[in-house]
């Protein structure tokens, strides 16, 4: 297989096992549970089913439940026949996608999600929290040009027992966990994955540590890996674990503690799609600019750009193609959970670093994590600015240009009401 064949195959087996984390938080007035999950994403009938199997078994409220994905490309495939919003926008495989297989897939893993949580909640105990964040420049970068914006920080949220011992460490950080390219057909958590086992190693036995993902649309390792292999997974891995062992043992945990969540239903304004005619000519347009850059000898990095921008016009063409043009508007959710004055923003798209950094600046706030990939799944949410450029994830997007502005303002009304400022 090519460095640039990404068709769909078969897994061939599992690197690293995949998890399902669960932290419950209780101040006497709240309960609230989040949850990791190592999947690529999340969509939200699969998210209600696991929120209505945990409030029956756990008495959390169902608003008060957020299940986030790391975004691991080498997951298994659990959209309901491999579909987006239940359009097919992918060819799925031969004889994979069966109704029957994915809806016993999906049974499993909410009930497995969910069973998660139920050994949190009955593990509950004293405990004292503390939020901080630190820095790593060197893992992502903006995909689409390493010189525009990106977003170093890691925030760092540590539960300790009342006597001061870790419990668990929850980190954020912006960036697409893609490091195993297409030619890897086993399932792994990819860097987060070993970002976890290396915080749990550090801090000692009967750590939990969780990754949540970031506002990371345009975020990857693409110019920075060195290679893709497990190798370079594990040292990226590391390096972020590092830097999350270093804020988590220099945090000062507290036991009073103040919790808060608020959820959203939203409306999101879906793009204008092109007529098929206009699709097919920009899918030429973006093959020769693709063939060009390989007979110029052009970076590895250039050209991948180049081909993830042709692969979306060709989604976008399908798109054409299957009329979505009819579809107006996508409905989704939006969630926050304050921690006294720090808050975590739960959204369902693969929102670009550029609104995640404008959300953090304007809420006024020290320590606001932006979670992407949480209860649902929209797809890419580009800027107003990306639309102008074109490339890959304007192509791909659903969305109109709109759609940024408008989680942007939910989100920090978001904000204002969970932390009452």
């Amino acid at each position: 297989m090519t460095e640039f064949d990404e068709r769909n195959q078969l897994s061939k087996g599992v690197h690293d096992d995949l998890y399902a984390r669960a932290l419950v938080l209780d101040d006497g007035v709240t309960k609230l549970s989040l949850v990791t999950v190592d999947l690529q994403d999340l969509d939200k009938e699969l998210v209600a089913k696991t929120r209505q199997i945990v409030e029956r078994r756990t008495g959390i409220k169902k608003d008060n439940v957020t299940i986030a994905a790391v975004h691991t490309h080498s997951g298994p495939e659990l959209t309901k026949d491999i579909t987006l919003l239940g359009i097919p926008l992918e060819r799925p495989i031969e004889g994979l996608a069966k109704r029957e297989y994915i809806d016993s897939l999906r049974d499993i893993m909410a009930r497995s999600i969910a069973g998660a949580v139920y050994v949190a909640n009955s593990n509950l105990r004293r405990a004292k929290i503390g939020v901080s964040k630190g820095q790593v420049h060197t893992i992502g970068l903006n995909r689409r040009d390493s010189k525009e914006p990106m977003d170093p920080q890691v925030g760092v949220i540590r539960v300790d027992s009342h006597e001061a011992e870790p419990i668990a460490v929850l980190m954020n950080y912006a960036c697409h966990p893609t490091i195993l390219g297409s030619g890897n057909l086993l399932y792994t958590a990819d860097y987060p994955g070993y970002a976890v086992r290396s915080v749990e190693a550090a801090l000692g036995k009967g750590v939990q540590a969780m990754f949540t993902n970031g506002a990371c649309g345009n975020v990857s390792t693409r110019f920075t890996r060195r290679e893709q292999t497990f190798k370079e997974a594990e040292r990226m891995g590391s390096i972020l674990g590092g830097e999350v062992v270093k804020v988590a043992s220099e945090i000062k945990a507290f036991d009073q503690v103040r919790l808060s969540t608020v959820s959203e239903a939203i409306e999101l304004p879906t793009k204008n799609y092109p007529t098929v005619e206009e699709a097919r000519k920009t899918v030429e347009l973006e093959k020769e600019r693709f063939e060009n850059l390989k007979k110029k000898g052009a970076s590895p990095a250039e050209l991948r750009v180049a081909y993830t921008s042709m692969q979306g016009a060709e989604m976008a063409l399908r798109g054409a193609e299957a009329s979505l043009g009819k579809l107006k508007k996508i409905g989704t959710e939006m969630q926050a959970i304050g921690i006294n004055d720090s808050v975590l923003v739960a959204e369902p798209g693969e929102l670009f670093v550029e609104t995640g950094l404008k959300i953090k600046k304007d809420s006024g706030l020290e320590n606001v994590f932006v979670v992407g990939y949480a209860n649902d799944y929209i797809g890419y949410v580009p800027t107003k600015e990306a639309y102008k450029e074109g490339l890959y994830e304007t192509f791909a997007t659903l969305l109109s240009q709109d759609s940024c502005e408008i989680i942007q303002n939910t989100a920090l009304k978001m904000i204002r009401l969970v932390t009452n400022k």
